[in-house]
């Protein structure tokens, strides 16, 4: 006889709830600190914004794949392939509907209009000529002919839902050769050998991102099959960590890992996240992004050793000091989904309406973070979460 379903364990969502803040804390921050595309542009730069975006690629998805790996097992075993992946096709088939066919495409309206200073026909022309491609491009359209379509943030619900696909395929070749333990291990993991297999780990990723960086630098996007947006820099990672993911869950290790060796790599984490701070007073530290120079080998061997270090420290720390959750936190875990969906309009609205102020741009990135987040979880909760169909997808 197969052992009950797993209950969901609070620690975790407890991390999913700071993640859900820190992607909107990344995305408020988007216009200041970085050199990438986003719906608002802004002439003003922060260099500690900056430095927050480095801190933050180098670990924050990596652990989002983690705990959605962790989650997989499971919910394959209640559901069984054939319905997980359509469970998931309308779980997540749904939002992206509302935001890449709904709310999406008036963004990229004003951002062409305004940003790119673009002769734009009336929006209907736009919609259905430019960025859905059902009709020719509008007169006037000096763009790429559509489609044109945005997933933005939405690239990792993409990623994460073709990673579920090919782990249900894995499970359903692989029968009863991969099925739920009727017991998980309860022993702790001696330090030693955590250590260990974490400097391995630091090891591998270290290798694999360098050597992929070779081909595809950091920020280098690609569109596979016309909607698959992927980053090649730092695939090795997020694959590994979904991976790995998979594997704790059926070994118990999020809570056979021991305390002190979890403290242990916090700590490696925050030496990391000081010593690229420090760049800020100018400690020069070269990071580069990709090519085949030994030197890109220091941010992909320091990206890696803080990811490890953040995803183990993180999960111990919430484990061991934030094991509950409260009406309140459950809420906001509930929701964090929903968050991680749909706060991109809601921090967009936030980077144009604070443009007409005379904050510089941190300011204007702590003022959005804050906002966005009291905004974004109640919006979640009170309306998105309560809707017909949207609701039950959320």
């Amino acid at each position: 006889m197969s052992a009950p379903a797993k209950p969901r364990l609070a620690y975790i969502d407890n991390v999913r709830i700071f993640l859900s803040m820190l992607v909107v804390a990344h995305h408020a921050g988007q216009p200041f600190g970085s050199d990438g595309w986003w719906l608002y542009q802004s002439p003003l730069r922060s260099h500690w914004v900056g430095l927050f975006f480095g801190v933050n690629e180098a670990f924050f998805m990596g652990l989002f794949f983690l705990i959605a790996g962790y989650f997989h097992p499971g919910s394959v075993d209640r559901k069984g392939p054939l319905t997980f992946v359509l469970d998931r096709l309308w779980r997540f088939g749904v939002p992206i509907v509302v935001m890449v066919l709904g709310i999406t495409p008036v963004f990229m309206y004003f951002h062409d209009t305004i940003f790119k200073h673009m002769v734009m026909p009336s929006y209907l022309d736009y919609y259905l000529g430019a960025y859905l491609g059902l009709l020719a491009p509008p007169a006037g359209w000096t763009g790429a002919p559509g489609p044109n379509f945005e997933f933005v943030h939405l690239w990792f619900i993409e990623n994460l839902f073709i990673y579920g696909c090919a782990y249900a395929l894995y499970r359903a070749l692989a029968g009863r050769r991969d099925s739920r333990p009727t017991a998980l291990p309860q022993e702790t993991i001696a330090p030693a050998t955590a250590h260990l297999a974490l400097i391995k780990l630091v090891l591998w990723l270290t290798l694999s991102t360098y050597l992929i960086r070779i081909w595809k630098s950091v920020d280098d996007w690609k569109v596979l099959l016309g909607f698959w947006e992927i980053e090649f820099a730092h695939l090795p990672q997020y694959v590994t960590m979904f991976t790995l993911g998979i594997l704790a869950s059926r070994r118990n290790w999020f809570s056979r890992f021991p305390a002190s060796a979890g403290w242990t790599w916090l700590g490696i984490g925050l030496v990391c996240v000081a010593v690229y701070m420090a760049r800020g007073l100018g400690l020069d530290i070269p990071f580069w992004n990709g090519g085949a120079d030994p030197l890109a080998l220091i941010r992909a061997g320091w990206e890696s050793l803080l990811c490890v270090g953040f995803c183990v420290g993180l999960l111990t720390l919430t484990r061991e000091r934030f094991p509950g959750q409260t009406a309140f936190t459950k809420a906001l875990s509930d929701s964090s989904f929903a968050v991680y969906i749909f706060h991109v309009p809601v921090v967009t609205l936030l980077q144009y309406w604070f443009a007409g102020t005379t904050l510089g741009p941190f300011e204007q990135f702590a003022a959005i973070s804050v906002l966005g987040i009291l905004i974004s979880f109640p919006l979640a909760h009170y309306v998105l979460r309560r809707l017909p169909i949207l609701g039950k997808a959320l």
